[in-house]
């Protein structure tokens, strides 16, 4: 081999050696990466509370529910504050004082709060957005239209019936392949875009997730709620931060308490439900062995939704010796079953994956031909399963494709130099 091939075989190898080299940079950065994901799995469970008083001048503790608002400012950097007018100031206990501020959006047609969880991408999360008007603009409109989007994907159509003056929310449970969560309001010609405050909650390793998607709630059902003058209410040890509503129970049905403590904390369940509630159920009425529910779908697309429903139920009443509480369940048709219950442990069956072609979501709670007790429920969720069409690129491919394009790259700089070799070894100088 002359000094000539040698050089050049020189450069071939130097080359390799240099894009081996970056290659191998991007996979300490995919290695640093991964173990930065770890670490922020292993934080702790509250640190993955946002919770924003949209509109509020200073962060502030409120002492009702212990949650810590803080400012919209370090969030988004567009829109006014402003705050509803005195006589539509609610007061919520569990909520705090939340939904009397508001930011509005009267400039631009997308607007979008920035929200970075520390626990990072591949995570699942609890989003609420809250709405209420107050006549805060003083012009008691009628009605105010608007969208709300999360990332590039549809969340909901926010319309406000405003001259009820009711505050309203929409939750989902996401699954974010990103680090960063976009919360976008956009203006649709039919109002000016506003939101009172904005929630998220890492979920850890919750059961409520899908893949393909996210999961929208439908009901979150708290049955045998004693409280007939509130509709709903969000519990302090709930560490989902669910919002439970009490104004739901079955046909034909009963109230039971107990007032007996259940260890929520010792408890292996990863449904994390509140003891509020499971301290209460339903049961049918004397002489009946049957629950049954209906619930009425809203929805004017032409499509099948897909839903999920989880029912939970607790024992709580001391059973005789030798007698039995077994039920079974149908949900639209589909028959799950036979259950029984141990006292004070919870047990949830789900979820249940349903199409509904037809407008309603249908179950029923039936006692077995031995039972000696009628069924009982403690309370049930029903979740609609949302298809993202236009996720975003996973973070991590693009790293993948840069390691797959340097290594194309080196294949083919090696024909390159190969093919430049073989050429100067046939040149003939003489020629």
């Amino acid at each position: 081999m002359d000094s000539g091939q040698i050089l050049l075989s020189y450069i071939k190898v130097w080359v390799i050696l240099l894009l081996l080299s970056a290659t191998f940079q991007n996979s300490k950065l995919a290695a640093k990466n991964t173990a930065q994901d770890k670490k922020r799995k292993l934080a702790a469970e509250n640190s993955g509370f946002i919770s924003i008083d949209c509109g509020a001048e200073e962060d502030y503790l409120d002492g009702n529910t212990g949650i810590t608002y803080k400012t919209d400012k370090d969030f988004i950097s567009t829109g006014k504050n402003t705050v509803v007018e005195p006589e539509f100031y609610l007061t919520i206990p569990y909520f705090g004082d939340m939904v009397n501020s508001l930011r509005i959006f009267p400039e631009g047609k997308r607007n979008c709060y920035t929200l970075k969880p520390r626990q990072g991408k591949n995570q699942n999360y609890y989003i609420r957005a809250f709405f209420y008007y107050g006549n805060y603009d003083s012009k008691n409109q009628d009605q105010i239209k608007f969208d709300l989007y999360l990332g590039v994907n549809h969340w909901e159509t926010v319309l406000l019936a405003v001259q009820d003056m009711e505050w309203t929310h929409y939750d989902i449970i996401h699954y974010s392949v990103t680090d960063t969560i976009y919360v976008c309001l956009v203006n649709t010609g039919s109002g000016v875009p506003f939101i009172n405050g904005l929630d998220l909650r890492f979920m850890n390793d919750s059961p409520y997730r899908s893949m393909n998607g996210s999961l929208s709630p439908v009901v979150q059902a708290d049955l045998g709620g004693q409280d007939p003058t509130e509709s709903s209410m969000r519990y302090t040890d709930d560490v989902y931060n669910r919002i439970w509503r009490l104004d739901v129970n079955p046909d034909d049905s009963v109230s039971i308490r107990t007032e007996t403590n259940i260890d929520i904390q010792g408890s292996d369940d990863p449904y994390r439900l509140p003891v509020e509630v499971l301290r209460t159920a339903v049961q049918p009425l004397n002489g009946l062995y049957s629950l049954s529910y209906n619930y009425t779908l809203l929805y004017t697309e032409n499509f099948t939704p897909e839903f999920l429903v989880y029912f939970h139920f607790a024992e709580i009443e001391q059973i005789e010796p030798g007698e039995i509480r077994e039920f079974t369940i149908t949900l639209n048709g589909l028959n799950y079953g036979p259950f029984t219950l141990e006292y004070l442990k919870l047990l949830t069956i789900g979820p249940n994956k349903l199409q509904v072609p037809e407008d309603q979501v249908m179950f029923s709670i039936d006692a077995t031909w031995r039972s000696d007790l009628p069924p009982i429920l403690n309370a049930f969720e029903i979740f609609e399963l949302r298809p993202l069409p236009d996720s975003p690129t996973n973070q991590t491919d693009g790293m993948f494709s840069i390691s797959i394009l340097l290594n194309a790259i080196i294949i083919v700089i090696n024909e390159l130099l190969d093919y430049w070799i073989e050429g100067f070894l046939r040149f003939d100088p003489s020629s």
